[in-house]
């Protein structure tokens, strides 16, 4: 059974490269993705990203999903108003509700080479 006092670790690497994609941000001193991923901020980024998968698991709940696909966090963080910000970075996401296709065959023989590899 997992510790659940251990505190939740974010990929320093990757919250740095994330940053940096941000136009308005520019350059990210080192040690600026350290301060966020070991402070007090962790619980509000973690508490953030529940938020989403909640909405987004809704969504999918609400389309009778059994799974949570990119569409359905798009369709999350098109509803939802906190989430506003985060239109931009969905937008070339399909939706297949709203006329998007999606590759099922390709998504299927990827589900299954997975499978296989277990």
């Amino acid at each position: 059974m997992k510790n659940k006092n251990k505190a939740t670790k974010f990929p320093v690497a990757r919250i740095k490269r994330i940053m940096q994609k941000d136009e308005e941000v520019g350059k990210v001193a080192q040690a600026t993705p350290v301060v966020i991923c070991a402070c007090p901020a962790t619980k509000a980024l973690e508490l953030f990203l529940a938020m989403i998968v909640e909405e987004a698991s809704n969504v999918t709940i609400d389309r009778g999903s059994k799974r949570v696909e990119a569409y359905h966090l798009k369709h999350a963080i098109e509803t939802v108003d906190m989430l506003d910000f985060l239109k931009e970075i969905v937008q070339a996401v399909p939706d297949p509700s709203a006329g998007g296709t999606i590759d099922i065959d390709s998504e299927n023989a990827e589900g299954r080479s997975k499978k296989r590899g277990k």
